[in-house]
């Protein structure tokens, strides 16, 4: 269904009502709404520091950030990784590899600055991780595409989890129920009683910090916080999916089965969907194509979409086209959805009451 653009936005309120149990598909820029130090720039100063980091970025690293005019690392990722290509293709052997390295070390510094930015459970109050989870609860599914844990923590701030479903559930044999469980494909049906309100499903699509792979048996397990533990202090390598390009990214989902699973139920998902503070950039891509997919079985004919009022009139003319291009593009007049811009701050999950300061006094005693 095609409308003409213009820059107005639609407040969240006046369009709910169309988007009742639909999926979400979550990005950054609802991390940032929740905590400013999320955002690109806070992330790549912690990065640049060996105070908060110990892979922290080199005075080349940084220079070519700054050549490229950006605080993104995924826009830097995929720069060295299709130079690196560029380079094996003219048999540029060392220079490859060289990139390589700075590649590999890049998104370890990513990794680590991700966790030194990231809010302390202490700082989070009570208020703010139930008014989250109460949002999350409205969606028949959340896909996000966030590194950090305020979803895990929104979760399980209240009866361990009830009413939201993350499929990892599966325990070793022998394992006691404080120990770390693991997502089993074999596994993977949600039952629930036909009388109650269905759970809502939760998939990491790009990995979490709170997730990891298991190198030799090659299962994705979650970590448990076993009472004496802060989930950022955990040692082990967690899951993410940092790679810059739409292909490499695609290539590193397949390689896990859970990543695969998650990503293929955005691929089939069915119902209206909700996309919050994600930009989807040239580097998601492999998520365009998967509600592309679900749009042209029919399954997705509705789709809301948060952009920021603070852009001017311009852009925001110029990213309604390029969204609306992106998402509807090769797909028949007939069979595209019908698609909502509506403000970001309008939203539940936009707003004051999802803001934490960073002076704000903390509210939790653990």
């Amino acid at each position: 269904m095609t409308t003409s653009i213009t820059p107005a936005l639609h407040s969240w309120p006046d369009i709910s009502s169309e988007f009742s149990n639909s999926g979400l598909l979550l990005g950054n820029g609802f991390s940032q709404a929740v905590w400013r130090k999320f955002g690109y720039s806070s992330i790549y100063d912690a990065a640049c520091s060996s105070s908060y980091v110990d892979h922290s970025l080199t005075d080349e690293d940084q220079q070519l950030f700054r050549s490229m005019q950006t605080t993104n690392f995924e826009s830097v990722l995929s720069s060295l990784a299709k130079t690196s290509d560029i380079s094996q293709i003219f048999r540029f052997t060392r220079e490859s590899q060289y990139l390589q390295e700075r590649y590999e070390y890049i998104k370890t510094s990513l990794g680590e600055a991700i966790k030194e930015v990231h809010i302390p459970w202490g700082r989070m109050p009570d208020s703010v991780v139930s008014f989250i989870r109460q949002e999350l609860r409205r969606f028949q599914c959340i896909y996000s595409t966030n590194y950090d844990l305020l979803i895990c923590w929104a979760i399980m701030s209240q009866n361990r989890g009830d009413g939201f479903k993350d499929l990892f559930w599966a325990r070793d044999p022998g394992a006691s129920r404080d120990q770390d469980t693991y997502f089993d494909l074999a596994d993977s049906t949600i039952r629930y009683e036909p009388y109650k309100v269905p759970p809502t499903r939760v998939f990491y699509l790009h990995g979490a910090l709170h997730l990891y792979r298991d190198p030799f048996t090659g299962k994705t397990y979650k970590f448990k916080n076993k009472g004496h533990s802060n989930l950022l202090e955990i040692s082990e390598i967690p899951l993410f999916i940092t790679e810059g390009s739409p292909e490499v990214k695609l290539k590193a989902i397949r390689g896990s089965d859970y990543l695969s699973f998650a990503y293929s139920q955005l691929l089939n998902h069915h119902g209206p969907l909700v996309i919050f503070g994600h930009s989807l950039s040239d580097s998601d891509a492999h998520l365009i194509n998967a509600i592309r997919n679900a749009i042209r079985s029919g399954e997705v004919q509705k789709i809301a979409i948060s952009l920021r009022s603070s852009h001017s009139p311009e852009e925001l003319l110029q990213r309604k086209a390029n969204l609306r291009y992106s998402l509807c593009n090769q797909i028949y007049a007939n069979d595209q959805p019908e698609v909502f811009f509506f403000d970001a701050q309008t939203h539940p999950l936009g707003s004051k009451h999802v803001r934490v300061e960073e002076k704000q006094p903390c509210a939790l005693t653990f």
